[in-house]
């Protein structure tokens, strides 16, 4: 008998074997093992993540175009001015368990998917456009593919490392030598794990009600703060609301510079800008920080 991590890797080799198979056999192999870590990866991989979106493996991140829903031409291209705001718009991971993703490629083969935003998100973004329309992430199946077939690496990966160190399995069990060999194991991949909730991914449709929810660190908020430093003398402000506004940079900044930044604080001076901001009218800029303000107001309040 060749043993499990033999077989393991044979799997990893052969297309014809489901990657949800595949990941079933790996987490065989890891409980016997007795090694954790890699256990809760597979399981998420299995069942799905539940916890923050920053958290999830990198290999699981898609990238796609913002889209708006027009009444009469159908999904057409959102363009915002503010590079940043695009860029964290247009990058999301995803929650779902791999039997989920391995069902939306056979039912979508390689056409596109839409994801949506959460209400929060949605309508701040929806109130700074002239003509008010639902914003959506547009996707290509083909991202889903490499997801699939990068979880197929990384499996294939881990059971390499495990022969290399003489862990093999002869007989569907594992040696107590061989216990101790596969804890010297570093997988990195573990070091990434984490989840993203109440994320839902569906096929392009023009009627959609499902919605994603983004997790915002206190890093996006230093990002929209160097953005806000760089464009307050475009805002063409008042004396006194110029005032007003780097004071409560000011306060923004002393909060991230504290080992626990309060996040009462920051929202409540992320408040104050915005309504700085909101009694400028006309300015492309405004409205570019105001959708940015909008994606970070409705993860720290």
């Amino acid at each position: 008998m060749s043993g499990l991590v033999l077989e393991l890797q044979r799997d990893a080799l052969n297309n014809s074997v489901g990657t949800s198979s595949l990941v079933r056999k790996a987490l065989v192999v890891s409980k016997k093992l007795g090694i954790k870590d890699v256990e809760g990866w597979l399981n998420q991989e299995l069942n799905g993540y539940t916890d923050p979106e920053e958290s999830l493996p990198i290999y699981r991140e898609l990238h796609g175009a913002l889209k708006v829903h027009n009444p009469v031409r159908g999904l057409i291209p959102f363009r915002i001015a503010n590079s940043s705001l695009t860029h964290d718009l247009s990058h999301r991971k995803i929650p779902h368990s791999i039997a989920e993703l391995e069902s939306t490629i056979k039912s979508n083969g390689t056409g596109k998917l839409i994801m949506n935003y959460p209400p929060e998100i949605r309508d701040r973004l929806m109130e700074v456009m002239d003509l008010p329309m639902e914003p959506f992430l547009e996707v290509s199946t083909s991202q889903i593919v490499a997801v699939i077939d990068s979880l197929r690496n990384e499996v294939l990966n881990w059971a390499l490392e495990l022969e290399q160190k003489g862990v093999k399995g002869e007989g569907m069990t594992f040696s107590h030598t061989e216990k101790q060999a596969a804890e010297s194991v570093t997988y990195k991949i573990t070091n990434n794990i984490g989840s993203m909730q109440n994320s839902q991914l569906q096929q392009a449709s023009d009627n959609s009600h499902q919605s994603m929810d983004f997790e915002v660190n206190d890093s996006h908020v230093a990002e929209f703060l160097e953005v806000l430093k760089s464009s307050i003398s475009q805002l063409h402000l008042n004396e006194s609301d110029a005032k007003e506004l780097n004071a409560e940079v000011a306060t923004i900044e002393h909060q991230l510079a504290s080992p626990k930044p309060k996040k009462i604080i920051l929202s409540e001076s992320l408040k104050s800008v915005r309504n700085i901001i909101e009694g400028t009218t006309g300015s492309i800029v405004a409205t570019g920080l105001l959708a940015q303000l909008g994606v970070l107001m409705s993860n720290v309040s």
